[in-house]
């Protein structure tokens, strides 16, 4: 009896842990589509997008901050020119070690399993969060 429940235990906690992993990633998913949604909404009004989430205490980017994904994912802006940006999602607590995420002004999704030094798009966020794995 106790041989069976320590076999159990070997295929379920690994397969437990591998979708707690996978759906705390929605959080970050989340954070960055609502990074670009309010981008959309701010260049809209101002013409440029920014790369701040506070100034002077006001908030710029509705509902969006660095810590909207949780406790698992920094997020942050990375504005390159009036038009152009990047939000990151980096992967940090009990995140740590998996993917960071990010998403452009165009919507174009990447991920990057080096912590953000090598990115690529060769499998999507949705194949992700569903546990395919990663070739790259």
């Amino acid at each position: 009896m106790v041989v069976i429940v320590g076999i159990l235990a070997a295929v379920a906690i690994p397969a437990y842990n591998d979708y707690v992993t996978r759906s705390r990633r929605s959080d970050a998913f989340t954070a960055l589509e609502t990074v670009r949604a309010a981008e959309k909404m701010y260049r809209a009004e101002k013409g440029f997008y920014t790369s701040d989430f506070v100034d002077g205490g006001t908030t710029v980017l509705a509902g969006c901050s660095t810590t909207m994904a949780g406790d698992n994912y920094d997020i942050a802006i990375n504005r390159t020119s009036n038009t152009a940006y990047t939000a990151v999602a980096s992967s940090k607590n009990r995140q740590a070690g998996d993917f960071c995420f990010r998403i452009n002004q165009d919507g174009d999704q990447e991920h990057s399993a080096d912590g953000g030094s090598n990115w690529h798009d060769d499998v999507t966020w949705e194949e992700l969060r569903k546990g395919h794995r990663c070739p790259s």
